[in-house]
């Protein structure tokens, strides 16, 4: 039986050259990518500077998220697929995490992606996406108030990874995060005032015009 697997790719670039082509392929990465067998769902983003959550873009990371019929569908184009061949020889680095959805809600681009997976574990590291499209007339308070406090997750030693990307600057904003256990992400999200003060505004203003939430079991992560 076919089941859903999500990957994350992430990609370092060094040079201003390799930077700059990078940069190019975000909006341009969508449809050299439109009709590849078993994608169902990708999105092409930049990242955030500092520790990735910057108010100023990153030009040296960039994201891929790719939901796949299967495991097999994301496995062939990995090995083969000739643009990412040419966006792999760019690249200083890049991997890949191996995703089973455990719960999602909420939309993006006006549906919800994911399939719960009907073995997803959530006794091994647990990945969280959240992701929110702020309205125009909400951009200059969101930014005023909270920002940058994305990096008080970097607080928690039960933290393993954590970046906030984007298909439009400053607009559109995903944060990616990997715990080490379910109970260290729950303990991040029900103790942490910052965090919870967050939730607070985004429900009293009103932040979002569209916004998701979801939760994954991490299968691997590789070097691709």
């Amino acid at each position: 039986m076919s089941e859903q697997i999500t990957t994350v790719c992430l990609f370092e670039f060094n040079g201003f050259s390799h930077q700059y082509w990078a940069f190019k392929q975000v909006p341009l990465a969508f449809r050299r990518l439109k009709d590849v067998p078993g994608l169902t769902f990708f999105k092409s983003m930049g990242s955030g500077g500092g520790q990735g959550f910057d108010f100023t873009p990153s030009f040296r990371v960039y994201a891929w998220l790719m939901v796949w019929q299967n495991q097999e569908f994301a496995d062939a184009f990995f090995q083969a697929h000739p643009y990412f061949q040419t966006y792999r020889n760019r690249c200083a680095s890049a991997e890949a995490f191996y995703l089973k959805n455990i719960m999602a809600h909420g939309k993006w681009s006006g549906g919800n992606p994911f399939e719960k997976a009907p073995d997803a574990d959530d006794s091994g590291p647990i990945v969280v996406l959240t992701r929110g499209r702020i309205k125009a007339s909400r951009l200059v308070q969101f930014w005023r108030k909270v920002g940058r406090t994305a990096n008080e997750l970097f607080k928690f030693p039960e933290l393993e990874f954590a970046i906030g990307v984007g298909e439009l600057p400053f607009i559109q904003q995903a944060t990616l995060s990997v715990w080490k256990t379910k109970e260290a992400m729950q303990h991040y999200a029900y103790t942490d005032a910052t965090h919870k003060n967050v939730i607070r505004l985004t429900r009293k203003h009103q932040w979002y015009s569209e916004e998701l939430f979801a939760r994954f079991s991490l299968t691997a992560k590789v070097q691709i």
